[in-house]
């Protein structure tokens, strides 16, 4: 019976569970990690890589990502390293929850997690389809729930030939958080970013909501698109 009702549940979650299981332990020991000159988010993305956690940043602001803070960590379980890293910042918090670690802060934006808790009916990923293709064509999605006006979308996205494909799925009745997170969990992107402070956060088009992390361990890119939401 035991195993009948965890086959249901593993079927229902869609999310594939056995990634859950390597993220099951936050206390393994963590490499050592040293850093300087950059803003927490900074700092955080960069720990995440050398961890291989899969994240969901849902908080920065000008402070986040331009005050330069110092870490160093040695001898340290990756839990300690996230509470470590989130103490450099004010009102920070972080959970693991369905295979991604969430960081949050009691300032967020409340217009934004209103949206990534928006049910999505019905959301197709197609065999073979990439990554930034799923988290462009989600945010497109985002904009029809949002102006029901609107009679639907297109556009061309730029990709490299190494971009990262997902595993095609038919999600239906799931929040746009649970959908970033099938699409992180079942490609190589490492996670998502909010793309810009509270204030401009859930003001489609305007500023936007996120940005799929790729193309580790240089963010430079990434930073400079949220830099210029600030």
């Amino acid at each position: 019976m035991f195993m009948v009702s965890r086959a249901i549940a593993c079927g229902l979650l869609l999310f594939a569970p056995c990634l859950y299981g390597q993220d099951n332990s936050l206390e393994r020991p963590a490499s050592d990690f040293d850093s300087k000159g950059v803003g927490l988010t900074e700092t955080f993305l960069k720990f995440s890589h050398q961890q291989h956690l899969r994240i969901a940043v849902e908080y920065v602001d000008r402070a986040s990502m331009d005050q330069p803070i110092i870490v160093n960590l040695q001898n340290k379980t990756v839990r300690q390293g996230l509470d470590t890293i989130l103490r450099n910042g004010h009102g920070y918090s972080w959970r693991l929850r369905s295979g991604i670690v969430e960081i949050t802060n009691r300032r967020g934006s409340k217009r934004a997690d209103e949206q990534l808790n928006m049910v999505i009916p019905v959301f197709r990923i197609a065999d073979g389809e990439t990554a930034k293709v799923a988290s462009v064509t989600l945010w497109w999605n985002l904009q029809l729930k949002l102006d029901p006006t609107l009679k639907g979308y297109g556009g061309d996205i730029l990709e490299s030939a190494e971009a990262s494909t997902v595993k095609p799925a038919v999600l239906q009745n799931r929040t746009l958080r649970e959908i970033l997170a099938y699409i992180v969990l079942n490609s190589r992107a490492e996670g998502w970013i909010v793309s810009g402070p509270p204030q401009c956060l859930g003001f489609t088009p305007h500023c936007g909501l996120w940005f799929l992390i790729e193309g580790a361990p240089s963010y430079e890119l990434l930073l400079e698109n949220i830099r210029k939401n600030l």
